[in-house]
């Protein structure tokens, strides 16, 4: 549970269905492009597409500014914030972008790239269901416009700063399932700093994989005390090694979901899979490189100061 579930959940419950559907007349585009859309409406044949087959765009711009989410843009300086859908097959994608004095022209600060998804357990015996599930396939939040510092150092992944906004992002995706009435969230870590962030919110389906990180964890953020941006870009740079091994270890983000319907919340909830992601990370033993990762983190101009606590970017 974030920090913001009570407040969200009390803002959701006085949003109306009508309010989030709303939708400009082209303010969104498709596969086919503008023109289509533009032509259609005009036809009368359809509307404009919404996001998931539900959000007009001007009904998610009314949920940011409830949800106060626009407000630590404005505090940055942003304004006259833009709110453009694309759907493309299944995918659904969210762009925002603002302007700013000190710009010409409008940048992207959120892309948020999701699709309704049937989650099929497969081998985890504990589930014998398959569930509809909402899938974030990537998620970009940027502040084009700072700089890094060392307290918020360039991670795997970055061309700018994050927003600060992921625990709220994240606690709004948590609106979206329960208002369109599927049973979870899932989405997979790209570097290691994201399965880090997100696994005390989303946790593994998998709990061999649960447990790699954990042992990850244990061995770059625990024993050698990185800072989480150095252990990431150790990995990253493959400079770290199961013992005992000489080939640098690969790092694959697997599934970390988040359960609605009760069966996979019980499932995630799980003492039993608990305990075997426990019994994986145990097998496990993980070295780093510290030498070359502190010439590496200089020459690329990455501060490496140690144990600062995960955040959400």
């Amino acid at each position: 549970m974030t920090r913001y579930a009570k407040e969200f959940r009390r803002i959701a419950r006085k949003l109306s269905r009508f309010e989030l559907m709303e939708a400009s007349d082209f303010g969104t585009r498709d596969a086919q492009g503008d023109l289509n859309d533009l032509l259609s409406s005009i036809e009368g044949r359809r509307g404009p597409s919404r996001f998931l087959d539900f959000y007009g765009d001007e009904g998610i711009r009314t949920a940011f500014e409830r949800y106060a989410l626009l407000e630590p843009l404005q505090a940055r300086g942003y304004e006259d914030f833009r709110f453009e859908l694309e759907v493309r097959d299944e995918r659904h994608t969210l762009f925002v972008y603002a302007g700013h004095a000190s710009l010409d022209e409008p940048v992207r600060l959120i892309e948020l790239v999701v699709r309704r998804d049937r989650l099929v357990p497969g081998a985890l015996a504990s589930l014998d269901e398959s569930f509809t599930v909402l899938t974030v396939d990537w998620l970009m939040m940027a502040d084009p416009l700072r700089p890094f510092t060392a307290e918020r150092p360039r991670l795997p992944g970055q061309t700018a700063p994050g927003l600060g906004m992921a625990e709220a992002v994240l606690e709004l995706l948590y609106r979206v399932v329960e208002r369109l009435d599927l049973d979870g969230l899932v989405t997979t870590g790209e570097h290691f700093h994201n399965a880090v962030m997100y696994r005390s919110e989303l946790k593994y389906l998998d709990p061999a994989s649960e447990g790699v990180c954990i042992a990850l964890e244990d061995a770059l953020l625990a024993r050698e005390g990185l800072s989480l941006a150095a252990a990431s870009w150790a990995i990253e740079w493959g400079l770290v090694y199961e013992e005992g091994t000489s080939e640098p270890f690969q790092w694959r983000g697997e599934a970390q979901a988040r359960g609605q319907h009760a069966a996979l919340a019980d499932f995630l909830k799980q003492s039993k899979r608990r305990r075997e992601a426990a019994e994986a990370a145990a097998l496990l033993s993980f070295e780093v490189d510290v030498p070359a990762l502190e010439l590496r983190l200089a020459d690329e101009g990455i501060a490496p100061p140690k144990g600062e606590p995960p955040h959400l970017p």
